[in-house]
């Protein structure tokens, strides 16, 4: 999994993110949730499991009672056309 190829992001002052793919004319924004996952699934290379156990460590609970959020976050991503899965 990796973002798309020339995705731009902004951190914007309220915790929000903007994407521009300047490519295709995608734009999209998310929320404080969005851009907290964004940059966790980043950190740990897009693997969900590892993403859910940061954040689960950060905030003192089980990590497999985030990981279905996680996976939903990284579907919604994918969905919006901000990220793809690489070939092998």
């Amino acid at each position: 999994m990796r973002s798309e190829n020339g995705l731009e992001t902004q951190v914007l002052p309220d915790g929000k993110v903007d994407f521009f793919l300047p490519r295709t004319g995608l734009r999209h924004r998310c929320g404080p949730t969005g851009t907290l996952m964004w940059i966790v699934l980043q950190r740990q290379e897009w693997q969900p499991e590892r993403a859910a156990e940061v954040l689960a460590e950060q905030w003192g609970i089980a990590s497999e009672s985030l990981r279905p959020e996680v996976d939903a976050w990284v579907r919604h991503f994918q969905n919006e056309g901000l990220v793809r899965r690489c070939s092998a």
